[in-house]
């Protein structure tokens, strides 16, 4: 294993397609939830791995949420 590789979270932008109300927005913890125009909201959060990534997914999905896209935003590497 490479010592020299820093383990940090990476942030992710997340556009799915209808409004996040108040307790669905407050169950998501540090993630940002942003109205955007034509019913659209962008979620924006740090998430440790890909498996946490996978767990939002899976529960915008169970709560009938269509994800319009997911990007990776680069951080700076932590010093």
């Amino acid at each position: 294993m490479n010592g020299n590789k820093r383990n940090h979270a990476s942030t992710y932008q997340i556009k799915v397609q209808g409004i996040l109300k108040n307790p669905l927005a407050d169950w998501l913890g540090d993630i940002q939830v942003i109205p955007q125009e034509r019913g659209t909201t962008l979620l924006v959060g740090q998430f440790a791995d890909q498996p946490a990534l996978r767990g939002l997914l899976d529960q915008l999905w169970n709560l009938n949420f269509t994800v319009l896209y997911v990007e990776r935003i680069e951080n700076e590497p932590p010093e």
